[in-house]
């Protein structure tokens, strides 16, 4: 029976696929970790190695702290990390790790705010039905005799509302989890720190919000064994699939990837993955071509109707002849309605008002076409025409229509 985790659970939610590769095939990823990741690991490594020493009453220096991250920085970076947003650097967020570290040592400074008795504490987690969960708990502190907090890192770039706090699953598991090791405490405070903006957030649950959590949670696992059995983990894109390390093995996007050969990609009888993405390319390219050409071609048409209406009014001839098809002229009268701004709009209200007819034309605003129409028809008088033409410019139109012979 596999352990599940909040972060394997989430990975299932935001991409079947991905969680595929990473825990029923256990395929290692081709491309580097996300600086994001890297950093946010660095800021926690710090952290923990702060309060343990802490705990032995040895509260180091804020530039021991910073010296100990950046020692933690070269010794674990890897050339293949990646740097996703482009007008940012490595240096940008090791700088950004160094200022959160600052933050929190000036606010939380001598840290005795609690007894910290646990850090990065493996939780095991009982849910019904045989299922099983883990955590790591960044650490756990003592409030007083009944009263626990937990605390939880985050580095990234913006707080939640704390709505979501409130409702969210990884600190609910850590309330179930404390609450089944610790069955004698009666208060748990959930507290996210939010490292870049100095932040804390902090959410607690009912017995009634951990029982739901529970049983939507034993739901979701369901959901995930379900599709291990039928093999079925369709590919989910968002933007997070830019910080994906799998991004290279994956269907969706591997053919970007065929021309560096960092992956063997799918070649079909069809194309190949490189030919495919070229394909994309010049499909697009055609269709850009193809809006300027229709714009073009529209223009050129209107140019040469304008042409042929000229010279059937200067000529008179109704119709004109060509080689298969035939264009023929009908002037008309053509009702142009008073604009927003202009007085006779609300004077021609006022005048359908009258004739009680107002509301056969008006909806949410007046509709013209449909007045228009009457006026070229018989249902209205010729007094009640010409009232209403009063307030409206009629003009002489020329139609155009082309008949094959």
């Amino acid at each position: 029976m596999p352990l599940y985790s909040h972060s394997r659970l989430g990975t299932y939610e935001n991409c079947p696929f991905q969680y595929k590769l990473r825990y029923v095939d256990k395929i290692k990823p081709i491309l580097g970790n996300s600086i994001e990741s890297f950093m946010g690991s660095m800021v926690h490594d710090s952290l923990e190695w702060l309060y343990k020493l802490a705990q032995d009453s040895n509260i180091v220096s804020k530039e021991s702290l910073i010296r100990k991250y950046e020692d933690l920085w070269s010794e674990n970076w890897k050339d293949n990390i990646r740097v996703i947003k482009k007008e940012l650097t490595a240096d940008n967020f090791k700088e950004t790790g160094k200022t959160c570290l600052e933050m929190y040592y000036d606010r939380y400074h001598p840290f005795d705010q609690a007894i910290t008795i646990g850090l990065e504490e493996r939780m095991i987690i009982e849910l019904p039905e045989d299922k099983k969960m883990q955590g790591y708990i960044d650490r756990l502190d003592k409030i007083g005799d009944g009263h626990l907090s937990v605390h939880d890192y985050k580095t990234s770039n913006r707080v939640p509302p704390q709505a979501k706090a409130d409702q969210d699953r990884q600190l609910g598991l850590y309330a179930l989890a404390v609450h089944q090791k610790y069955p004698d405490i009666k208060k748990i405070d959930l507290v996210w720190h939010y490292v870049r903006f100095d932040e804390e957030v902090r959410s607690s649950r009912t017995q009634q919000q951990l029982d739901t959590m529970v049983e939507n949670t034993v739901n979701l696992i369901k959901d995930v064994e379900k599709a291990t059995d039928l093999k079925n983990f369709p590919t989910k894109t968002s933007i997070l699939c830019n910080w994906c390390e799998f991004k290279a093995q994956c269907p969706e996007y591997s053919h970007q990837y065929a021309s560096e050969n960092v992956v063997p990609v799918l070649d079909t009888t069809t194309m190949t993955a490189a030919q495919a993405a070229e394909t994309v390319d010049k499909l697009v390219e055609l269709k850009e071509k193809k809006k300027t050409l229709s714009a073009d071609m529209d223009a050129m048409i209107e140019t040469l109707e304008s042409k042929l209406i000229t010279y059937s009014k200067e000529s008179g001839h109704s119709s004109v002849f060509g080689k298969d098809y035939k264009a023929s002229f009908k002037e008309a009268e053509a009702f142009k309605a008073p604009g927003q701004k202009d007085l006779r709009r609300y004077n021609l209200e006022s005048v359908l008002e009258e004739m009680d007819l107002l509301d056969s034309f008006q909806q949410t605003s007046l509709s013209w076409s449909r007045l228009k129409s009457k006026l070229k028809s018989d249902d209205l008088t010729p007094e009640q025409k010409a009232k209403i033409l009063e307030n409206m410019d009629v003009e002489k139109a020329t139609t155009f229509t082309l008949k094959k012979l």
